[in-house]
């Protein structure tokens, strides 16, 4: 017996099985994730090596050569480029379409392993990053007021960024412009001198003073109580006081050579607001999230840390890629209500019949419900390329109707 024979002579199950169909399908549009782009594996991974200090030709022949030459051997790779830059490499690996990205990792991780042993003693490890579409932030915020750029970045770091980082679907809140706060220590060469020490000597004494490590366990009966070296400096005034070397059995302290302050790294970037400089704060969404809400929870967190800033100080949106995801959809909703709407006027001169005209305005929003509704629980979302699908769908309904 044909289906079409055995849906006709039970009318009432079939309506009542595909209005419970519809009727699930719409209640859970509100779960499908939005997103302007599908999540695509690139399969682009890069290679990044920091080694301070060390001028572009100086890293191209002791760093940048040495890994070429261990990741050139790596499977399915299609195309290798480097860049030498002051005090780092970066060395991009673009593989063939259809490799898979982890096991390319895991063998890039096996090459770096067999040549990092050649590498500088001073140079840091090789750190691999996969090229991944949630990595661009979705949202930038500019933080204003009539302070310094410095103090703007203070702000920033110790309390805008770690708020905004509590939002949900915020993967992380990363901070530019201004300069980070740091300890500087100036020397005097003279006084090096007249003491017999060296900068080298002062840098070994205080990495060495300044250190937290574990001293083992104490039992005492039943108890047990964890030992640690409280040796981390606390205040500049410590610091200061380091004794950093003797001379004639006296002993020579960081003051007598220099001096330690609270100062900022050097400026190697620079961020302006309308002219002027200023801090920006980009956002990062997680993995799988929908940039819609996690757009619409960012801007209430904004109203809430505004009202716990000082007064003259602002956050104002830049960007907002959920903008463009809203536009986008907006659009591609309107074009299938168009389609849909002039193919049963279509359908309706042409066939002459309401009862067939009908079915087919059923069929096409019913087809639709039912696409998303297996979307949900296949986990695809809702993008340009599936809402693209949606309206060359409509017209293979028609067809079939």
């Amino acid at each position: 017996m044909s289906v079409s024979k055995k849906v006709l002579e039970h009318p009432v199950l079939t309506i009542c099985t595909f209005a419970l169909i519809a009727i699930v399908a719409f209640f859970t549009l509100s779960d499908i994730q939005i997103d302007l782009m599908p999540d695509m594996d690139m399969p682009v991974a890069m290679v990044y090596t920091s080694y301070d200090n060390a001028g572009p030709e100086s890293v191209e022949k002791t760093v940048t050569d040495i890994l070429e030459a261990g990741l050139v051997s790596v499977s399915n790779l299609k195309e290798i480029t480097s860049e030498s830059a002051e005090g780092c490499s970066l060395i991009k690996l673009e593989f063939n379409y259809g490799a898979d990205i982890d096991v390319a990792v895991n063998d890039i991780r096996d090459k770096l392993d067999m040549v990092k042993g050649n590498l500088p003693d001073d140079c840091d490890s090789p750190q691999i990053f996969k090229f991944d579409s949630n990595s661009m932030p979705i949202m930038t915020i500019a933080l204003n007021g009539a302070r310094s750029a410095d103090e703007l970045r203070k702000l920033a770091d110790d309390e805008i960024s770690d708020k905004l980082e509590q939002t949900m679907g915020i993967a992380q809140a990363s901070v530019s412009g201004g300069r980070e706060s740091i300890v500087r220590i100036e020397v005097s060469q003279n006084r090096l001198d007249a003491y017999d020490l060296t900068l080298s000597s002062i840098v070994t004494t205080l990495a060495a003073a300044n250190i937290e490590i574990g001293g083992g366990s104490v039992y005492e009966g039943t108890r047990k109580y964890m030992v640690r070296t409280t040796g981390e400096f606390s205040s500049i005034d410590q610091i200061n006081n380091t004794v950093v070397g003797t001379l004639n059995g006296y002993d020579v302290k960081l003051s007598d050579v220099g001096n330690a302050f609270v100062g900022y790294k050097d400026e190697t970037s620079q961020v302006y607001i309308n002219g002027n400089p200023g801090v920006y704060i980009k956002l990062q969404k997680q993995s799988g999230s929908n940039t819609v809400n996690v757009a619409n929870a960012v801007y209430k967190k904004i109203a809430e840390i505004q009202e716990t800033l000082p007064e003259g100080i602002s956050l104002d949106i830049v960007s907002d890629d959920s903008t463009s995801v809203r536009d986008t959809l907006s659009s591609l909703m309107s074009s299938i209500m168009q389609g849909f709407i002039l193919t049963v006027i279509v359908l309706f001169i042409f066939l002459r019949s309401v009862k067939s005209t009908l079915i087919m305005a059923i069929s096409i929003p019913f087809s639709v419900l039912i696409t998303v509704l297996i979307m949900v629980f296949a986990g695809i979302t809702l993008n340009i390329i599936t809402m693209t699908g949606l309206i060359l769908g409509v017209g293979m309904v028609v067809d079939a109707s």
